[in-house]
């Protein structure tokens, strides 16, 4: 690599373009020392703050392999003719190509052996909407799709047997989105709101369909007085404006329309249509943590936020959501974590399991909280 000192970079920025490789190897080519001897008017006098040819060279290469290595080769299948370009792009896998990249125990045989029918993009799937193809290595969906530019317009989605799972990960909401949510909840939103930002779970043969979106997780945020918390210093402020005016009949020390400034959420998922009977309760029932735990090759997975608030820089309210499928179950984790200043610390938790082999649905709800002190000092114990 050939190194320059900054004057003869700043000449070199303002003659013809030429590449470190073209300098260096073609005799026919004018050298460095020609460029920078050239009469005064041949070539415009360079900007201090420009860039070089080779940064930019550098940059643009760096660019190309960023693109090269998120495109994955194309999936070939046996007998597809090499000049077709849309013969490799099969949407149907089996398990015994991913088996076959490693040595799984016994267990973990007898399940990724199976015929399982996987397709990608899902069934009910718009082929123009989603972009996100197969890994031809590991076989799971790629996220963000390798055309995916910001921000991020992502609709990625799997089946897997009759199952169909879809999510839709995209920018934050607009001034005119914004103001159509609060026409309809009635209270202010949260400061992010990713108000298109989605997961759902369908099986149509079983008539079930889920999904989790922010508005309607927004609907279950408590409107009634009693449930507002105040912040440490929330009784402090209160005397200190009602001692400042307490002769001013146009102050009023109330709140006009109450809400949970917090935005805990009782949000389990939107049930769209459900089998007659709906869900059975059951707190015996626990998730089969042991298909969870052990090492199945994951299909599929995404990770998103739904929407964030910092409560006025007095702590922070997320409501979050991640998927993960495998081949022959599936789970969704929604968490809404509540932390305010030396308050207290909530967490609600809401899990949704599927068995795709015993088609069978269990949903989870668990709501955890505890004084933001007990918390420190339990945390601080040696």
């Amino acid at each position: 690599m050939v190194k320059a000192n900054n004057a003869e970079k700043d000449e070199a920025s303002s003659g013809p373009t030429f590449s470190s490789h073209d300098v260096i190897n073609h005799e026919n080519q004018p050298s460095r020392k020609a460029i920078t001897k050239a009469p005064d008017g041949l070539y415009p006098k360079p900007i201090a703050s420009s860039f070089n040819t080779f940064q930019i060279d550098a940059a643009r290469r760096m660019h190309m392999l960023t693109i090269n290595s998120r495109m994955p080769p194309r999936f070939k299948t046996p007998n597809s003719d090499p000049r077709d370009t849309k013969a490799g792009q099969s949407r149907h896998f089996h398990d015994e190509k991913s088996s076959e990249s490693r040595s799984p125990d016994k267990n973990e045989q007898s399940t990724t052996d199976k015929d399982v029918q996987v397709q990608v993009p899902a069934m009910g799937c718009d082929d123009q909407n989603c972009q996100n193809p197969r890994c031809a290595h590991c076989g799971a969906v790629i996220i963000p799709a390798p055309a995916a530019t910001f921000p991020f317009k992502d609709t990625p989605s799997i089946s897997i047997n009759d199952w169909e799972i879809y999510t839709a990960r995209k920018p934050i909401l607009t001034k005119e989105e914004i103001e159509h949510f609060e026409s309809i909840l009635g209270v202010p939103v949260p400061e992010m709101i990713f108000g298109n930002n989605k997961v759902e779970v369908l099986n149509s043969n079983k008539n079930l369909h889920i999904c989790f979106n922010s508005l309607d997780a927004l609907r279950t945020v408590s409107v009634d007085n009693k449930d507002i918390l105040k912040v440490s210093y929330a009784d402090e402020w209160f005397k200190s404006r009602a001692k400042a005016h307490h002769n001013d009949d146009d102050v009023l020390m109330e709140i006009i329309k109450p809400y949970d400034w917090t935005y805990t959420t009782h949000y389990f998922g939107t049930d769209l249509t459900v089998p007659e009977g709906g869900f059975v309760h059951d707190d015996s029932y626990t998730i089969p943590h042991d298909k969870l735990t052990k090492h199945s090759p994951i299909l599929f997975f995404d990770d998103m936020t739904l929407f964030e608030d910092e409560l006025g820089d007095n702590g922070i309210s997320t409501l979050n959501i991640k998927i993960r499928v495998m081949h022959d179950c599936m789970l969704v984790l929604q968490r809404s974590f509540v932390r305010v200043d030396n308050v207290l610390v909530r967490i609600h938790d809401t899990r949704l399991y599927v068995d795709f082999e015993e088609n069978l649905v269990v949903r989870e709800f668990k709501r955890q909280q505890q004084d933001y002190d007990k918390l420190v000092k339990s945390c601080s114990r040696p």
